[in-house]
């Protein structure tokens, strides 16, 4: 624990330092490894590396438009024209057949440095949980906790979720054996119970079409949920389709190893205000935030797709989660004065990516991610190092290894995405030049049987960013 709070300390310190000076904020944040490079000391500890894709298999090819718009005047054409073409010559790969669509801009200047095809929205697949996790680091501060709370009051016992999809097995004995014993204050061992869930609405999201619970892709999100809803522990899982009531049935459970009587089933119910209580918490947001991103875990992203929903006074259900983010980011666009048309395609249906109806333009995912690097959005900069480094952690670990892409080994950081026919990765990354910069990458309408070359022609793509020139 002493550790993590040291790397924590030098990681804020580091980006705090840096963010006056966005051109060479990478120099003492990649010494302390809080950001990808050249001086990269460590690998992350071992996490769980991408999960297997989604469905939507079948989609039909699309055709690419010709590449996109002309890089900024601020920009050297020589510099910005030699990183496009090169970038662009990977749409000649067997698997891409020109169906290439990338952004990449200036983190300093927020100029645009190459460009294909970028103002077209494309699925973003898992990559759309970048502009979740920046809308919700611009309405919360991270230190946050989820609170799930046991009221104790005449024999009653209301188990009340604040939200928190994470609880173990363990914090939830703790809070039994906390209701127990308050209950045994009150001079009672035989108690009802009742589950509060109102916090939020939650459930199942149509738009998931058949990337939902079924195939283990996502639990629906819920007040409360023990293991995520995580029913055999794994990620890709089975997923329990009544979390809340699963996690009350476990605690009326626990109320009883703890020597309680738990008279009928479990019944539905509002936590009186008043009543005495006790309680257990979540680790911090910025916690979530990044254990999201680092494993691409969409049962979370959703969670906090609901979470800014709530922050902006918008209904919880699925439908207002993803048009709350949507809402977020087109007012962050707006902050950025990025050209409302490129905003004209933003759809965003859900909150982890796993819709295939979720649109973004890559220059719009770009431009985000430059003003995460910038230093210009403090709000934002954990996500920096929030997402994994190729080729040393979370769903990059087994990435970047081929001979003409380890070149790019700690110097891209990106999320990943996949969703049957679009492979991308969106991020920050060290330039050649030493500059810094946000960058979006789609490769899209290829066979579900390519997906593994595709995969890899992203990676190729990516790789020329870091090439010398």
């Amino acid at each position: 624990m002493a550790r993590r709070t040291s790397e924590r300390i030098w990681r804020t310190t580091a980006m705090v330092l840096c963010a006056a000076v966005p051109a060479s904020f990478y120099l003492l944040g990649d010494l302390t490894d809080a950001f990808p490079g050249v001086l990269t000391l460590e690998s992350s500890p071992a996490a769980p590396g991408a999960g297997p894709g989604a469905q939507a298999e079948d989609w039909e090819r699309v055709d690419a438009p010709a590449p996109g718009p002309a890089v900024a005047p601020s920009t050297d054409p020589d510099l910005a024209d030699d990183l496009e073409e090169r970038m662009s010559a990977q749409a000649a790969l067997p698997v891409v057949e020109g169906n290439l669509a990338f952004s990449v801009v200036d983190a300093d200047t927020g100029a645009v440095l190459a460009s294909r095809d970028a103002e077209t929205a494309r699925t973003p697949a898992s990559t759309l949980k970048l502009l979740t996790a920046a809308a919700v680091l611009r309405l919360y501060t991270g230190d946050e906790v989820l609170t799930t709370r046991a009221t104790v009051q005449d024999g009653l016992i209301t188990l009340q979720g604040g939200g928190d999809m994470t609880l173990s097995t363990q914090q939830l004995e703790d809070l039994a054996a906390q209701a127990a014993d308050l209950a045994k204050e009150q001079g009672t061992t035989s108690v009802s119970l009742a589950l509060d869930d109102t916090f939020l609405v939650g459930g199942s999201n149509p738009a998931w079409g058949n990337n939902g619970p079924a195939g283990g892709w996502v639990t629906p999100t819920a007040s409360l949920a023990v293991e995520e809803g995580w029913l055999d522990g794994e990620q890709y899982g089975p997923k329990s389709t009544d979390p809340a009531g699963d996690a009350a049935e476990l605690f009326a459970q626990l109320l009883d190893d703890q020597g309680l009587t738990v008279q009928g089933g479990v019944t539905a119910g509002q936590a009186p205000a008043e009543a005495p209580s006790v309680e257990v918490h979540s680790e911090p947001l910025e916690q979530i935030v990044r254990h999201t991103l680092l494993i691409s875990d969409n049962t979370t992203a959703e969670l906090l797709a609901h979470l800014v929903a709530d922050a902006r006074g918008e209904e919880t259900t699925p439908q207002g989660s993803a048009a709350a983010v949507e809402g977020e980011i087109r007012d962050l666009a707006a902050e950025l004065g990025l050209d409302p048309q490129m905003l004209e395609g933003l759809e965003i249906r859900d909150g982890s990516g796993l819709s295939r109806d979720d649109r973004v333009p890559p220059a719009l995912l770009a431009a985000v991610l430059g003003e995460v690097a910038s230093g210009d959005a403090p709000v934002l900069q954990q996500i920096l190092f929030d997402i994994p480094i190729a080729g040393l952690s979370g769903t990059l670990v087994d990435r970047f290894d081929e001979t003409d892409t380890r070149n790019a080994r700690g110097l891209v950081r990106g999320k990943t995405g996949y969703l049957g026919g679009s492979a991308t990765l969106a991020g920050v990354v060290v330039l050649s030049d030493g500059r810094t910069a946000g960058y979006s990458i789609v490769v899209h309408g290829f066979d579900g049987v390519d997906a593994v070359a595709a995969r890899a022609a992203v990676d190729e793509v990516a790789a020329e960013m870091a090439e010398a020139s």
